[in-house]
């Protein structure tokens, strides 16, 4: 008897516990999904902090009020807050590099008529004595900036864009015909694209410390033979061209992105030079007013330069090129 009033209690009370179970279950998730989504932004947010103390730990000690000041275009500042830059180490650097190796497959991997291009025969065309005569001057140009550089002990601006294109050009223009051809062919098909660069810096050459002798005709004269040399080198034959690629635009943009996150980044943090304008904007009101997205900006255009370079000016000297050698 006792058992089955025992029974009867257990069965009852049971079902009531299943079912009050059952009822609240739901609103238990309901409940803990609203406090972590609203949660979560407080979390990302206390992350990213604690990131961007490890930044700023690591960085330069950078002077403050220098925020603003844009007399200057060698010292860097906290313009973009050291949480801003964590957040671009943790997103962009991965996605630019994966997107470099994911292109460069695509546009020149061992299956691929480029990669067949890129090792074809040496052609038999030797250098020109006008080659030759840019290749000195190439170097000499650089090798003035390099004078200028160690004097002012700012050796780390030879990492700007515009003297690395020189030392690439110059590595394009004196290869050894005996060593692997690829390197040289890849890296000129790669400056190709590049181009816009020298453009605007002769469009708005920034000169603010340029005050050593020679220093400003210098700058002329780099940035005119880096934009001037490879459309000649486009007229002697001796170069592999490769055909216009999405996929080779693409490789060129990342890896070019690459180039200035991690490597510029890194070098302008640790060592507080605003190696093109990794850390400050350059004195151009539409990027001042972009605040701390002015780096987005400048990453949008050069993409967008990467395409009308290789599509349209080097594409328009290569058919004039055809053109010319038809009628000749």
């Amino acid at each position: 008897m006792v058992t089955t009033q025992v029974t009867r209690f257990r069965t009852k009370y049971g079902n009531v516990r299943k079912k009050s179970v059952i009822f609240w279950s739901p609103s238990l998730r309901a409940l803990s999904s609203f406090f972590l989504f609203f949660s979560t932004p407080f979390l990302l947010m206390r992350v990213l902090q604690k990131l961007g103390a490890i930044v700023e730990y690591w960085s330069f000690d950078f002077p403050p009020g220098h925020e603003t000041n844009f007399e200057d275009s060698l010292g860097g500042a906290w313009y973009i807050s050291p949480a801003h830059h964590a957040l671009e180490f943790v997103i962009l650097v991965p996605l630019f590099l994966a997107l470099t190796l994911f292109f460069g497959w695509r546009a020149f991997g061992p299956t691929t008529r480029a990669f067949q291009l890129l090792n074809s025969p040496l052609p038999t065309v030797k250098a020109s004595l006008l080659e030759n005569i840019l290749l000195f001057l190439l170097v000499l140009s650089l090798g003035v900036t390099i004078v200028h550089k160690a004097y002012t002990e700012t050796l780390l601006f030879l990492f700007q864009p515009c003297h690395a294109s020189a030392f690439i050009l110059i590595i394009i223009m004196g290869w050894p015909s005996s060593w692997n051809l690829m390197v040289p062919r890849l890296l000129f098909n790669i400056y190709l694209h590049t181009l816009w660069g020298a453009i605007l810096a002769l469009v708005f050459p920034d000169l603010r410390d340029h005050d050593m002798f020679g220093e400003v005709a210098n700058f002329f004269l780099e940035h005119a033979l880096i934009l001037v040399v490879p459309f000649y080198l486009l007229t002697t034959g001796r170069y592999v061209v490769l055909p216009p690629s999405v996929d080779m635009a693409l490789f060129s943009f990342f890896l070019y992105a690459a180039y200035h996150s991690p490597i510029l980044h890194l070098l302008s943090l640790t060592s507080g030079f605003n190696l093109n304008y990794v850390l400050v904007p350059p004195a151009l009101g539409f990027l001042i007013s972009a605040g701390p997205w002015y780096r987005f900006i400048m990453y949008m255009a050069a993409l967008i330069n990467m395409f009308l370079t290789r599509y349209g000016l080097v594409e328009i000297l290569l058919r004039l090129t055809i053109e010319k050698e038809k009628t000749a």
